[in-house]
């Protein structure tokens, strides 16, 4: 060390200072632009920075090592003013390690697991009047174009490196948008008569329009769209109404319990509620349910009343079967391991299942079959992610429909013709498969105790 120059110590000194004051001035402007998304309400970049935050805080780290390693150099070197230098570095790597990578680390999956739950496809209702624009096997690239840039929600915003060619509006939005378009051209042309409703055409397996069926005419109709119909990816509108401590990387419930599960509980739920939520049908067993679902021995059950608090405060506008549902949902994901869940999520398990929506209906279901499907669509995620396994894909709402048909419509004797055809005997058996032992009957049954019809 004795053997550096005077320039050279000064070099190393100078290579160590500036790390320390790149690195500071880089952890302030991450610090900052996240307070500044937390307190203006831009959730869809906030959870997008959030999957990164370990990796950031890991860089931010490693960068006061290596200054701290420089300090130390130039201190051995014969610079013993550096002393102090040494110690605040070492305060602050020491602090960067324990106080934020690590953590950031550990809440890895937790983050990735949280943008899946907030931004997956999303259930919303569209008005009777916009339901006859969406027209054709694949209607949303042409329904955008042309539309106005239109003001964006701030939960909407995203941060856009590069040019891509997803929808970034709410389409909703641009069906209004296209509706004042079509109004004021016909306006200049001819009077509109506001009676004449196209008939709407009965959609394919191809189809992409994302909404499911029944839907009639001059009536409203439910649509599941995302990044599968080609939208760009979003927080859902509901973390509106969350509380900001369960939206922190180390969520809190208002007793102080981890809240991460009733986070990821409240994203899901903002996203597939569907037209009418005080429908649902459940009658939950949940002794019965925790006994045969794969996350046996389901540890956190002992935080029951503390979420189902959350879920009264969220949801108590609704039935309590919803809330019913609400608190499961948290307690199953509570218990699931981060892979299961993210698979379960990337399967788009949460949601009722569109392809079988729209098959039942070509095969002939009645709007009232089709409506049973829909309130059974609670129950059915349920069951679902406490049978789940890596690389299941059916929800068991085929399996569902018809146990409840038969335990509450009149036994199978009256079930509908359609349930018979071979193409519902197929999905049947494909709900079955791959349970590794579970008894999906059990769990099935543990959704359908006592139900007042």
């Amino acid at each position: 060390m004795n053997k550096l120059t005077a320039a050279e110590r000064t070099q190393i000194f100078w290579i160590a200072t500036g790390l320390a004051v790149a690195v500071s001035l880089v952890q302030g402007a991450i610090t900052t632009l996240v307070e500044i998304c937390e307190s203006e309400g831009l959730w869809t970049i906030r959870f997008s920075l959030g999957r990164r935050e370990h990796l950031w805080w890991t860089g931010i780290a490693l960068a006061l090592i290596a200054s701290l390693g420089c300090m130390v150099l130039s201190f051995l070197a014969g610079n013993n003013s550096d002393s102090l230098g040494i110690i605040l570095l070492a305060s602050a790597s020491s602090l960067a390690v324990f106080r934020y990578a690590w953590p950031a680390w550990r809440n890895r999956h937790y983050c990735s697991n949280r943008w899946a739950a907030w931004t997956g496809p999303s259930r919303t209702g569209i008005d009777a009047a916009l339901v006859p624009l969406i027209e054709g096997n694949d209607p949303w690239p042409i329904l955008s174009r042309d539309v106005p840039v239109m003001k964006q929600h701030p939960v909407d915003i995203r941060i856009r490196l590069f040019k891509s060619r997803l929808i970034l509006d709410d389409p909703t939005d641009i069906l209004k948008a296209k509706k004042r378009i079509i109004a004021s051209r016909m306006s200049e042309q001819q009077p509109v008569d506001e009676k004449k409703s196209p008939k709407i055409v009965q959609r394919g397996p191809g189809d992409r329009t994302g909404l499911y069926e029944p839907v009639y005419e001059k009536q409203s109709a439910s649509l599941l769209w995302g990044a599968y119909i080609g939208f760009s990816p979003r927080v859902s509108r509901g973390i509106l109404a969350v509380p900001s401590r369960l939206l922190k990387s180390s969520p809190l419930t208002a007793s102080g319990h981890d809240g991460q599960s009733v986070c990821l509980a409240h994203g899901i739920l903002g996203r597939n509620k569907g037209l009418a939520p005080k429908t649902f049908i459940l009658g939950l067993d949940s002794k019965k349910l925790e006994e045969n679902s794969v996350q046996w021995p389901r540890p956190s059950k002992v935080l029951r009343s503390y979420f189902r608090e959350e879920m009264v405060a969220a949801y108590g506008a609704l039935q309590k079967n919803y809330v019913d549902a609400a608190t499961e949902l948290a307690l199953l994901l509570a218990d699931s391991d981060h892979v299961l869940v993210a698979d379960w999520l990337a399967a788009r398990m949460e949601h009722q299942d569109l392809a079988l929506n729209n098959q039942a209906a070509r095969l002939g279901a009645s709007g009232d079959d089709l409506q049973l499907l829909y309130q059974l669509s609670y129950a059915a995620m349920l069951v679902s992610l406490s049978a789940h396994r890596k690389g299941r894909k059916y929800r068991p709402e085929m399996k569902l429909f018809i146990a409840y048909w038969t335990k509450y419509r009149g036994g199978a004797e009256s079930l509908p013709a359609w349930t018979a055809s071979n193409e519902m005997t197929g999905r049947i058996r494909q709900e079955e498969c791959d349970l590794g032992g579970t008894d999906l009957d059990a769990l099935i049954d543990a959704v359908l105790y006592e139900i007042k019809v």
